[in-house]
């Protein structure tokens, strides 16, 4: 049939998988009456027999130029067939899992058996079953798909779990949600345990009804998939505690909801699947006895189609739906392994899509944004809140506190992940799951918000607004890029050296430019001349000219750091004067160091009075004049390749909104000569002193700032191997971290410290003992050490154990093996 239609092959056999995964599904659910879907499968099967059927017919009647017409037509309109078969699969299929949730409810017969979260079912067992007398609520949270209602579902159908409690209950919430309907199903779901029926005619009175049932009795309550406080405060008087060990168990994407029901109570975060438990789970789903010795040629092929599913246990499920329809061959698996994606992101991407739109108004724009982002990408929070900043996203004052919120609040929903955090708790870089990113990538092209190089090629349209690239083959997207003079903002992740960018100075009305990340290529000086410009990102090295004061409203200015550059010494680019012409700058940051001219050689040098941030600037001397030029700064950075007689760092304590300073001193003959002591701004909160040899006395000067959150001491920042702290310094420090330093001793008196939630020595070789008062620092949360100091780490056990007498057993200790 297929031999006149390879152009079409694809289309075909996509509408025969489909219909082949939708035959058991619908001979399951529906054997006999009779369904609207049914009609419409029926309808579609018939219009794509026609158009396969007319076709063949008409081959023979054409010429040439009217069959290419006509075989345009008919992809397009098999294409057509083919999606919305895809969409009646994925209802089907989501029904299916529904349907079969629905029978469970307050089941005790057979379970499937658990993958991959056996760890999960005991914690969460151990807490169902604990001692503790009174009334405990129990919130399981993590992204759609992930497997929080299957292990719900499982602790619930447990046979200790059975005999443990008098009554249970399990009801689903979802997003619609009416607080009658809620009552109504619990108590639907208590008279599978009851021997009479309780009339219930409006929702008070099935509330009661629900109370009455449940006093007295040791409970468990499940409400699943909640996505609102709301939900739980129309519910939650209903449940009494009558201090026998009753639980109420639910899960949510949500962890903002997950605290607010259980503020006392940690929430259970899932995790994904690693690559052996994903085959486990599609073996068992597959062949069911979850053995594949019989077919030993497809393991690799297997494993292979399991990692494809990135972790996530719902798109196991749903290719295994597929690979148990097909024969069990290799040739068939490889079929199925190349086009699954199509399958798999249709069906999950409609789970996905609720957390999208459940987002508010003002989120939205932030996380279809973060689509730009590469696969198995990260991005620091802090270029991310600038880019949003510029991008306008946010309103009114405060705009980079906010922004931070708004990373939380994604986090939070299970929308964004975390890669790694800040010493003072905060989120330091973040990215996306795979198949979050799959959606977010197609809702910002369905928006029109932003287009990536996945669609550039197919879907570029005249008035694009935003583009992402990170495809190493620019000149495939060129012509595309100068066809949408509308762009506004263009990211590039990955451009070959000695790339021309000629083509940018088309776009007149560019307001973000990033290529931080593309060292050596062209950039036209004509980018100079793009005045609407508010973020400008560029590679290491290069050379502003006098002509970056025409970007009047540029925020922010970043030179990336230089892959393989390996002497900054050698290469520290010069800012011309003109910098100080430009009113509007917020984040002056260059990786790898820069020269800041002096603005008393500038005649027209004006205060820079909304500039943030400054990093890093090489020998700095820091005149009486400097923190005038720059009155509102808040981050500081410092680096010096030699000594220097007159650095003037006690003028410091005049830039009255520091918080963040970090100096660095590269060269290890450095040694520092102070003409005064300096004299910190009492409003710094983090400082990181690397390379410095700090004295005694300076440290003692570190110890009295009122503010400070945050002590970084890095490659022999503190001279001499003894150090002293007394009672009353450092009344604020939450975080302390000393490494690759050659302190041997370190003395304590009274009580400094009395807010270290956090302590962490790396590469100290000659430390052996910690002091004895850290360990009875009430705040005390962690001690990090160094893996290869045996005896740091036996006093750090020893603080271990000292905070566990005290109550403290959240207190933890770990080894360090590399730290940067």
């Amino acid at each position: 049939m297929y031999s006149n239609f390879g152009g079409w092959r694809k289309e075909i056999t996509s509408i025969r998988e489909y219909v082949n995964l939708l035959i058991p599904i619908f001979l399951e659910n529906f054997p006999e009456n009779s369904n609207p879907l049914e009609d419409r499968i029926r309808d579609l099967a018939h219009e794509a027999e026609d158009l396969i059927k007319n076709s063949m017919l008409n081959q023979s009647r054409m010429y040439w130029w009217s069959f290419m017409l006509s075989r345009v037509k008919l992809k397009r309109r098999l294409k057509r067939v083919r999606e919305e078969i895809g969409s009646i699969t994925a209802e089907m299929m989501d029904g299916s899992i529904t349907a079969n949730l629905s029978s469970r409810v307050a089941s005790t017969g057979k379970k499937d058996v658990v993958i991959g979260l056996d760890d999960d079912l005991i914690a969460i067992k151990g807490r169902l079953c604990g001692e503790s007398s009174k009334l405990e609520v129990i919130p399981i949270v993590g992204m759609g798909g992930i497997g929080k209602t299957t292990l719900a579902q499982n602790a619930y159908d447990d046979q200790m779990i059975l005999e443990h409690f008098h009554i249970r209950a399990f009801v689903q919430v979802s997003q619609d949600y009416s607080a009658k309907e809620i009552l109504s199903n619990l108590l639907a779901s208590i008279k599978l345990f009851e021997e009479h029926t309780l009339g219930e005619t409006n929702e008070s009175e099935i509330a009661e009804n629900v109370y009455k049932s449940l006093k007295g009795r040791r409970y468990l309550i499940v409400m699943d998939d909640i996505w609102s406080t709301e939900a739980w405060d129309d519910v939650r008087n209903i449940f009494p505690d009558d201090k026998n060990g009753s639980r109420i168990m639910l899960t949510t994407r949500l962890s903002d909801v997950a605290a607010y029901v259980s503020s006392s109570s940690p929430l259970h975060q899932m995790k994904f699947m690693d690559g052996s438990h994903s085959w486990n789970l599609l073996k068992l789903k597959v062949f069911r006895n979850g053995q594949d010795l019989e077919f030993p040629e497809l393991e690799d092929m297997g494993k292979e189609i399991a990692r494809g599913c990135r972790g996530l246990p719902l798109a196991i499920v749903l290719v295994a739906g597929i690979l148990s329809t097909v024969d069990k061959t290799r040739a068939s698996w490889e079929e199925i392994g190349k086009n699954i994606n199509s399958v798999v992101d249709r069906q999950l991407d409609e789970i996905l899509s609720l957390s999208y739109m459940h987002l508010p108004h003002h989120l939205r724009p932030c996380f279809l944004f973060m689509a730009a982002i590469p696969e198995d990408h990260s991005i620091r929070v802090s270029r991310l809140i600038k880019l949003w900043v510029a991008e306008g996203f946010l309103k009114g004052q405060g705009l980079e506190e906010k922004a931070e919120e708004y990373v939380e609040d994604l986090v939070k929903r299970s929308l964004v992940l975390v890669t790694s955090w800040k010493s003072n708790g905060k989120i330091k870089s973040c990215s996306l799951h795979d198949l979050v990113r799959d959606m977010c990538i197609r809702k910002a092209e369905e928006e029109e918000f932003l287009l990536t190089d996945r669609y550039v090629l197919i879907n570029a349209r005249k008035h694009e607004r935003r583009i992402s690239i990170g495809h190493p083959r620019l000149n495939s997207f060129s012509y595309f890029l100068e066809c949408c003079i509308t762009i506004h903002t263009i990211l590039f992740f990955r451009i070959p050296g000695q790339t021309s960018l000629a083509f940018l100075v088309r776009f007149r009305l560019l307001r973000v430019l990033d290529i931080m990340r593309c060292s050596d290529v062209l950039v036209p000086p004509q980018v100079f001349e793009l005045i609407h410009l508010k973020y400008l990102a560029l590679g290491f090295p290069f050379v502003i000219p006098a002509a970056i004061s025409n970007l009047r409203n540029l925020q922010t200015l970043i030179i990336g750091p230089k892959a393989g550059f390996s002497d900054q010494a050698l290469f520290s680019p010069y800012l011309p004067l003109e910098i100080w012409r430009m009113p509007q700058l917020k984040h002056l940051i260059f990786y790898d160091s820069f020269k800041l001219p002096d603005p008393a050689d500038g005649p027209t040098s004006l205060p820079l009075e909304n500039l943030q941030t400054l990093s890093f600037v090489r020998s700095f001397a820091c005149r009486k004049r400097n923190p005038k030029m720059f009155p509102n700064l808040k981050k500081l950075g410092l680096v010096y390749f030699k000594n220097v007689d007159h650095l003037l760092l006690h003028n410091l304590k005049d830039l009255h909104q520091l918080e963040k300073m970090k100096i660095t001193a590269k060269s290890r003959s450095f040694s520092c000569k102070w003409q005064i002591d300096p004299v910190y701004p009492s409003s710094l909160k983090k400082l990181t002193l690397e390379g410095w040899q700090l004295g005694l006395e300076g440290m003692r000067i570190v110890g009295s700032l009122p503010n400070l959150q945050v002590l970084k001491l890095k490659d022999c920042a503190c001279d001499g191997d003894t150090w002293e702290t007394t009672d009353g310094e450092f009344p604020q420090l939450q975080y302390l971290r000393i490494s690759r330093s050659n302190l041997q001793h370190w003395i304590t008196e009274d009580d400094p410290f009395p807010r270290l939630k956090c302590l962490v020595l790396y590469r100290c070789p000659y430390l052996n003992e910690i002091p004895d008062s850290i360990g009875e620092i009430p705040t005390l949360e962690q001690i990090k050490v160094d893996v290869l100091n045996r005896s740091l780490m036996k006093s750090a056990k020893e603080i271990q154990r000292v905070q566990r007498e005290y109550g403290n057993e959240a207190f933890q200790t770990y080894c360090i093996h590399t730290m940067r």
